[in-house]
Protein backbone atom coordinates (compact mmCIF):
# COMPACT_ATOMS: atom_id res chain seq x y z
CA UNK A 1 0.00 0.00 0.00
CA UNK A 2 2.87 2.36 0.77
CA UNK A 3 4.34 1.74 -2.69
CA UNK A 4 0.94 2.34 -4.26
CA UNK A 5 0.50 5.69 -2.48
CA UNK A 6 3.98 6.81 -3.50
CA UNK A 7 3.28 5.77 -7.10
CA UNK A 8 0.03 7.78 -7.18
CA UNK A 9 1.81 10.83 -5.79
CA UNK A 10 4.69 10.48 -8.24
CA UNK A 11 2.49 10.05 -11.32
CA UNK A 12 0.31 13.03 -10.35
CA UNK A 13 3.46 15.09 -9.76
CA UNK A 14 4.86 14.25 -13.20
CA UNK A 15 1.55 14.93 -14.98
CA UNK A 16 1.23 18.37 -13.38
CA UNK A 17 4.86 19.44 -13.44
CA UNK A 18 5.01 18.68 -17.16
CA UNK A 19 3.25 22.04 -17.52
CA UNK A 20 4.23 25.12 -15.53
CA UNK A 21 1.88 28.07 -14.90
CA UNK A 22 3.03 31.46 -16.13
CA UNK A 23 1.53 32.99 -12.98
CA UNK A 24 0.76 31.45 -9.60
CA UNK A 25 -0.68 33.04 -6.47
CA UNK A 26 -1.02 30.82 -3.38
CA UNK A 27 -2.16 33.62 -0.98
CA UNK A 28 -0.10 32.13 1.83
CA UNK A 29 0.19 35.34 3.86
CA UNK A 30 0.92 37.46 0.79
CA UNK A 31 -0.82 38.91 -2.27
CA UNK A 32 2.36 38.45 -4.31
CA UNK A 33 2.78 35.76 -6.92
CA UNK A 34 5.13 32.89 -6.07
CA UNK A 35 7.91 34.58 -8.07
CA UNK A 36 7.48 37.82 -6.04
CA UNK A 37 7.27 39.88 -9.24
CA UNK A 38 3.57 40.82 -9.26
CA UNK A 39 1.11 41.63 -6.48
CA UNK A 40 -2.63 42.04 -6.25
CA UNK A 41 -3.66 45.52 -5.14
CA UNK A 42 -6.35 45.91 -2.49
CA UNK A 43 -7.03 45.36 1.20
CA UNK A 44 -5.98 41.87 2.20
CA UNK A 45 -8.05 39.63 4.45
CA UNK A 46 -6.21 36.38 5.09
CA UNK A 47 -8.22 33.43 6.43
CA UNK A 48 -7.77 29.70 6.99
CA UNK A 49 -7.40 27.75 3.76
CA UNK A 50 -9.02 24.45 2.77
CA UNK A 51 -6.27 22.41 4.47
CA UNK A 52 -6.70 24.27 7.75
CA UNK A 53 -3.60 26.46 7.35
CA UNK A 54 -3.98 29.85 9.02
CA UNK A 55 -3.66 32.87 6.70
CA UNK A 56 -3.49 30.53 3.70
CA UNK A 57 -6.40 31.94 1.69
CA UNK A 58 -7.97 35.29 0.86
CA UNK A 59 -11.52 36.34 1.80
CA UNK A 60 -13.38 38.69 -0.53
CA UNK A 61 -16.61 40.14 0.84
CA UNK A 62 -18.00 42.79 -1.49
CA UNK A 63 -14.48 43.87 -2.38
CA UNK A 64 -12.11 43.09 -5.20
CA UNK A 65 -8.41 42.64 -5.84
CA UNK A 66 -6.65 43.66 -9.04
CA UNK A 67 -3.26 42.89 -10.56
CA UNK A 68 -1.59 44.08 -13.75
CA UNK A 69 -0.32 40.92 -15.44
CA UNK A 70 1.34 41.72 -18.75
CA UNK A 71 1.66 38.13 -19.95
CA UNK A 72 -2.02 37.19 -19.68
CA UNK A 73 -3.12 35.18 -22.74
CA UNK A 74 -4.59 37.57 -25.31
CA UNK A 75 -6.73 37.30 -28.41
CA UNK A 76 -7.36 33.68 -29.31
CA UNK A 77 -4.27 32.41 -27.48
CA UNK A 78 -4.57 29.15 -25.57
CA UNK A 79 -5.04 29.37 -21.80
CA UNK A 80 -5.91 27.54 -18.60
CA UNK A 81 -6.99 29.24 -15.37
CA UNK A 82 -7.45 27.27 -12.15
CA UNK A 83 -8.67 28.58 -8.79
CA UNK A 84 -10.11 27.24 -5.53
CA UNK A 85 -13.26 28.94 -4.18
CA UNK A 86 -15.42 28.55 -1.07
CA UNK A 87 -18.65 30.52 -1.29
CA UNK A 88 -19.83 32.13 1.95
CA UNK A 89 -23.05 33.31 0.31
CA UNK A 90 -24.79 31.90 -2.77
CA UNK A 91 -27.96 34.01 -2.80
CA UNK A 92 -26.17 36.65 -4.89
CA UNK A 93 -23.87 36.31 -7.87
CA UNK A 94 -20.18 35.68 -7.16
CA UNK A 95 -17.84 37.24 -9.73
CA UNK A 96 -14.86 34.94 -9.31
CA UNK A 97 -12.30 36.37 -11.75
CA UNK A 98 -12.05 38.16 -15.06
CA UNK A 99 -9.92 40.20 -17.45
CA UNK A 100 -10.34 41.91 -20.82
CA UNK A 101 -12.58 44.55 -22.36
CA UNK A 102 -16.41 44.68 -22.03
CA UNK A 103 -16.81 44.20 -25.77
CA UNK A 104 -18.00 41.34 -27.93
CA UNK A 105 -15.77 38.27 -27.29
CA UNK A 106 -12.98 40.48 -25.84
CA UNK A 107 -13.57 39.41 -22.24
CA UNK A 108 -12.66 36.29 -20.29
CA UNK A 109 -14.21 35.74 -16.87
CA UNK A 110 -15.86 33.23 -14.57
CA UNK A 111 -18.94 33.83 -12.43
CA UNK A 112 -21.31 31.72 -10.36
CA UNK A 113 -24.84 33.07 -10.47
CA UNK A 114 -26.87 33.56 -7.29
CA UNK A 115 -29.46 30.97 -6.36
CA UNK A 116 -32.15 30.19 -3.81
CA UNK A 117 -32.20 26.50 -4.75
CA UNK A 118 -29.58 23.76 -4.81
CA UNK A 119 -28.48 24.57 -8.39
CA UNK A 120 -26.80 27.60 -9.91
CA UNK A 121 -25.65 28.68 -13.38
CA UNK A 122 -21.88 28.77 -13.81
CA UNK A 123 -20.75 31.02 -16.64
CA UNK A 124 -17.50 31.38 -18.55
CA UNK A 125 -18.19 34.85 -19.89
CA UNK A 126 -16.74 36.40 -23.04
CA UNK A 127 -19.12 39.40 -23.16
CA UNK A 128 -22.22 38.83 -25.20
CA UNK A 129 -24.63 36.07 -24.21
CA UNK A 130 -23.98 34.13 -27.42
CA UNK A 131 -20.28 33.95 -26.52
CA UNK A 132 -20.75 32.57 -23.00
CA UNK A 133 -20.43 28.98 -21.85
CA UNK A 134 -23.16 28.38 -19.24
CA UNK A 135 -23.89 25.23 -17.26
CA UNK A 136 -26.21 24.55 -14.32
CA UNK A 137 -24.43 22.86 -11.44
CA UNK A 138 -25.20 21.90 -7.81
CA UNK A 139 -23.90 24.50 -5.38
CA UNK A 140 -23.48 24.70 -1.61
CA UNK A 141 -22.04 27.23 0.79
CA UNK A 142 -18.88 26.61 2.80
CA UNK A 143 -17.48 23.92 0.48
CA UNK A 144 -14.19 24.33 -1.35
CA UNK A 145 -14.52 23.87 -5.12
CA UNK A 146 -11.76 23.83 -7.71
CA UNK A 147 -12.70 25.64 -10.93
CA UNK A 148 -10.60 25.24 -14.07
CA UNK A 149 -11.30 26.67 -17.51
CA UNK A 150 -9.38 25.97 -20.70
CA UNK A 151 -9.48 27.52 -24.15
CA UNK A 152 -7.71 26.41 -27.32
CA UNK A 153 -8.47 27.12 -30.96
CA UNK A 154 -12.21 27.58 -30.82
CA UNK A 155 -12.91 25.22 -27.93
CA UNK A 156 -13.83 26.43 -24.42
CA UNK A 157 -14.19 24.06 -21.45
CA UNK A 158 -15.30 24.40 -17.83
CA UNK A 159 -14.18 21.92 -15.17
CA UNK A 160 -15.07 21.67 -11.50
CA UNK A 161 -13.16 19.41 -9.12
CA UNK A 162 -11.34 17.86 -12.06
CA UNK A 163 -14.52 16.91 -13.96
CA UNK A 164 -15.58 18.40 -17.27
CA UNK A 165 -18.93 20.17 -16.87
CA UNK A 166 -19.40 21.65 -20.32
CA UNK A 167 -17.59 22.68 -23.48
CA UNK A 168 -18.36 24.97 -26.39
CA UNK A 169 -16.79 24.39 -29.79
CA UNK A 170 -16.68 26.87 -32.66
CA UNK A 171 -16.44 30.13 -30.69
CA UNK A 172 -13.29 32.20 -31.28
CA UNK A 173 -12.17 34.45 -28.42
CA UNK A 174 -10.62 37.91 -28.87
CA UNK A 175 -9.57 38.64 -25.29
CA UNK A 176 -7.91 42.02 -24.83
CA UNK A 177 -6.67 43.31 -21.46
CA UNK A 178 -3.95 42.89 -18.84
CA UNK A 179 -5.78 43.76 -15.59
CA UNK A 180 -6.76 40.55 -13.80
CA UNK A 181 -9.56 41.04 -11.28
CA UNK A 182 -10.74 38.86 -8.43
CA UNK A 183 -14.28 39.52 -7.18
CA UNK A 184 -15.48 41.67 -10.06
CA UNK A 185 -16.62 41.42 -13.66
CA UNK A 186 -15.17 44.35 -15.60
CA UNK A 187 -15.66 47.01 -12.88
CA UNK A 188 -18.73 45.53 -11.15
CA UNK A 189 -17.84 44.15 -7.70
CA UNK A 190 -19.84 41.24 -6.34
CA UNK A 191 -18.52 38.37 -4.26
CA UNK A 192 -18.65 36.80 -0.81
CA UNK A 193 -16.17 33.95 -0.92
CA UNK A 194 -12.74 32.69 0.06
CA UNK A 195 -10.26 32.12 -2.78
CA UNK A 196 -7.00 30.21 -2.94
CA UNK A 197 -4.30 28.88 -5.27
CA UNK A 198 -4.78 30.79 -8.52
CA UNK A 199 -2.82 29.35 -11.46
CA UNK A 200 -2.67 30.81 -14.98
CA UNK A 201 -1.21 28.86 -17.93
CA UNK A 202 -0.54 29.93 -21.50
CA UNK A 203 -1.59 26.51 -22.78
CA UNK A 204 -4.83 24.55 -22.62
CA UNK A 205 -4.36 21.64 -20.23
CA UNK A 206 -5.81 18.36 -21.42
CA UNK A 207 -8.62 16.66 -19.54
CA UNK A 208 -6.09 14.24 -18.02
CA UNK A 209 -3.84 17.12 -16.95
CA UNK A 210 -6.74 19.01 -15.36
CA UNK A 211 -7.63 15.88 -13.43
CA UNK A 212 -3.99 15.37 -12.41
CA UNK A 213 -3.76 18.98 -11.23
CA UNK A 214 -6.85 18.54 -9.07
CA UNK A 215 -5.62 15.20 -7.69
CA UNK A 216 -2.19 16.61 -6.86
CA UNK A 217 -3.69 19.56 -4.97
CA UNK A 218 -6.10 17.28 -3.10
CA UNK A 219 -3.15 15.06 -2.18
CA UNK A 220 -1.24 18.10 -0.96
CA UNK A 221 -4.23 19.07 1.18
CA UNK A 222 -4.40 15.58 2.65
CA UNK A 223 -0.73 15.63 3.59
CA UNK A 224 -1.09 19.11 5.10
CA UNK A 225 -4.27 18.38 7.01
CA UNK A 226 -2.75 15.47 8.87
CA UNK A 227 0.47 13.49 8.79
CA UNK A 228 -0.97 10.05 8.42
CA UNK A 229 1.26 7.00 8.66
CA UNK A 230 0.70 4.33 6.04
CA UNK A 231 0.06 1.19 8.03
CA UNK A 232 -0.69 -2.43 7.39
CA UNK A 233 -4.20 -3.54 6.59
CA UNK A 234 -4.84 -4.59 10.17
CA UNK A 235 -4.00 -1.19 11.62
CA UNK A 236 -6.12 1.94 11.77
CA UNK A 237 -5.46 4.88 9.46
CA UNK A 238 -5.29 7.36 12.34
CA UNK A 239 -4.85 6.37 15.95
CA UNK A 240 -6.64 8.48 18.60
CA UNK A 241 -3.37 9.59 20.19
CA UNK A 242 -1.92 10.85 16.92
CA UNK A 243 -4.18 13.85 16.24
CA UNK A 244 -4.22 16.42 19.03
CA UNK A 245 -5.59 14.08 21.66
CA UNK A 246 -8.79 12.06 21.51
CA UNK A 247 -10.27 11.75 18.03
CA UNK A 248 -13.97 12.43 17.83
CA UNK A 249 -14.44 11.21 14.27
CA UNK A 250 -12.46 10.30 11.17
CA UNK A 251 -14.19 10.85 7.81
CA UNK A 252 -12.84 9.88 4.39
CA UNK A 253 -13.72 11.90 1.28
CA UNK A 254 -13.18 11.24 -2.41
CA UNK A 255 -13.74 14.03 -4.94
CA UNK A 256 -15.63 16.07 -2.34
CA UNK A 257 -17.99 13.25 -1.36
CA UNK A 258 -17.87 11.43 1.98
CA UNK A 259 -17.46 7.73 1.37
CA UNK A 260 -16.65 6.46 4.86
CA UNK A 261 -17.43 7.61 8.38
CA UNK A 262 -15.84 7.24 11.80
CA UNK A 263 -16.56 3.52 11.95
CA UNK A 264 -14.42 2.77 8.86
CA UNK A 265 -10.83 3.19 9.92
CA UNK A 266 -9.12 0.20 8.35
CA UNK A 267 -6.96 0.99 5.36
CA UNK A 268 -7.95 -2.35 3.84
CA UNK A 269 -11.49 -1.02 3.41
CA UNK A 270 -10.36 1.65 0.93
CA UNK A 271 -10.03 1.00 -2.82
CA UNK A 272 -7.02 2.42 -4.66
CA UNK A 273 -7.11 6.19 -5.10
CA UNK A 274 -6.40 9.59 -3.56
CA UNK A 275 -8.38 10.63 -0.49
CA UNK A 276 -8.96 13.57 1.85
CA UNK A 277 -9.32 12.90 5.56
CA UNK A 278 -11.45 15.09 7.82
CA UNK A 279 -10.40 14.59 11.43
CA UNK A 280 -12.52 16.21 14.15
CA UNK A 281 -11.11 16.28 17.67
CA UNK A 282 -12.57 17.54 20.94
CA UNK A 283 -14.39 20.92 20.76
CA UNK A 284 -11.67 22.67 22.76
CA UNK A 285 -9.06 21.79 20.16
CA UNK A 286 -11.08 22.27 17.00
CA UNK A 287 -9.82 25.12 14.82
CA UNK A 288 -12.40 27.29 13.12
CA UNK A 289 -12.02 30.37 10.93
CA UNK A 290 -13.74 33.63 11.70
Amino acid sequence: MKKLLLTVLFVSFLNVKAQTPIQEFNFNGTLNNTANTISFIGTNNFVTDRAGVLKGAQRLNNKALEAVIDNLPQGKSSRTISIWVKFNDISNANYIWGYGNPLNAQYCGLLQQGTTSSDSDLSLAAWGASNDVIVSTPLEKNIWYNYTITYEGANSKIYRDGKLLKYLDGMTRSTNGNIFRLGEINTMVGINADIDDLKIYNIALTTDQVRALYDSEMTSDLLTTASVKVKTANETIVAPNEVNGTVKSVEVYSQGQKIMGSNATNIADLPEGTYLLKITSTPLKKITSK
